[in-house]
């Protein structure tokens, strides 16, 4: 009798199995869900609606040769407008009723603060935010995973290029915001790494865009050169009031300043600004990334070369990479593990170097020129 009852408990466990034994939030048999919360609106969406794009270029290439061990990936995008707060509101509902897998391809450092407290509660990585402040890589939370080069990393590139140069009295302007007041503190990191101070500091206002009284603090100075804690409508503002002053210092902005938004608006104006890239020129032909890139892009007629474009590729690429590292059994540990096991990884000459004490993947800085005619030099 008790052998009878053995075999219909195994049998039993067999066909039922235990309450513990579920799947990972946000995996099914046949697809992983990411979430993702995004400016795609307003003075600051060129970069956030460019690095979405790249993102799902690659996704959707991935899912068309059958996805990562046979699950396609979906990806959950809100507009968040770049307000922290909305984006404090898309994370929780994107853990909280989307039950998303991980988070995705975020931007702004308003918006990637927003979002840790919740991801650290709710145990959910959030991957390859687009922003480099240096705040996010110094004692990083087991859950967040940078991809790019800080703003330090960026800063101190185009110090060394102006000192190189000659330049030593170098300003900064910066927009009065969470995002702005880190640069800032990394821009007069970069100038005492050099025994340097700033010649000036000019603030923006940060809701507005307001840039007369950040233009009238330094302009007085007459600075070689300005380092740029700006992004978006920001940089317009200040770069074009600076210049009615009929001064003409050398201009460095961050990579994520929207040099595209600089040539439409600034028109001829815009030749000669400086830009930091933390990824290579998406229009050169020496970079395996790039060649995949552009093959991918002359498949989608919807998008045109961007660095923020490249960017969300090289990231898509890096968390597919791990996805697959991961294994079938894909869970959220087993993700962070293979992310920490991807050591100095090529990516198609683009390298990402993660370890269980070092969270932000890459260092790469380059500096680009736009030239008259609207063109990078890079």
């Amino acid at each position: 009798m008790q052998s009878v009852l053995w075999k219909l408990a195994t049998l039993a466990l067999s066909l039922f199995p235990l309450a513990g034994a579920r799947a990972e939030v946000g995996v099914s048999q046949d697809a992983v869900l990411l979430g993702q919360s995004v400016v795609l609106s307003g003075p600051q969406a060129e970069n956030g609606v460019n690095y979405t794009n790249g993102i799902k270029l690659h996704l959707d290439l991935v899912n068309a040769a059958g996805g990562i061990h046979g699950r396609r990936i979906r990806i959950k995008t809100l507009d968040d407008a770049y307000d922290p707060k909305k984006t404090a509101a898309n994370t929780q509902q994107l853990v909280d009723a989307e039950k998303a897998f991980a988070l995705f391809g975020y931007t702004g450092t308003g918006s990637t603060l927003a979002a840790l407290p919740i991801v650290e509660k709710a145990q959910v990585p959030l991957i390859a935010p687009f922003t480099g402040a240096d705040m996010l890589r110094e004692n990083t939370p087991r859950m967040l995973f940078v991809m790019r080069a800080g703003y330090r990393d960026e800063l101190i590139r185009m110090v060394e290029q102006l000192v190189t140069t000659g330049v030593t009295s170098i300003a900064i302007a910066y927009q009065d915001d969470n995002f702005g007041r880190a640069v800032l503190k990394s821009a007069v990191e970069a100038l005492e790494r050099f025994k340097l101070k700033p010649a000036a500091v000019g603030a923006i206002d940060g809701k507005t865009y307001d840039a007369a009284k950040a233009v009238e603090a330094v302009v007085k100075h007459k600075p070689g050169a300005i380092l740029m804690g700006t992004a978006g409508q920001a940089s317009v503002a200040f770069i074009r009031d600076y210049l009615k002053t009929g001064e003409r210092p050398q201009f460095f902005g961050l990579s994520v300043m929207s040099a595209t938004q600089l040539r439409k608006d600034l028109g001829p104006d815009s030749a000669g600004i400086a830009v930091a890239q933390v990824v290579p020129s998406p229009w050169s032909s020496k970079y395996a990334v790039v060649k995949r890139y552009r093959d991918a892009l002359g498949k989608n007629s919807q998008q045109e070369a961007h660095h923020a474009g490249l960017e969300g590729w090289i990231a898509a690429r890096m968390l597919t990479e791990a996805m697959k590292r991961a294994g079938k059994d894909l869970t959220r540990e087993k993700l962070i593990a293979a992310l920490e096991g991807m050591r100095n990884v090529d990516l198609g000459d683009f390298t990402v170097d993660f370890s269980p004490g070092k969270h932000t993947g890459s260092t790469f800085v380059d500096l680009s020129i736009i030239r008259s005619s609207g063109q990078f030099v890079q």
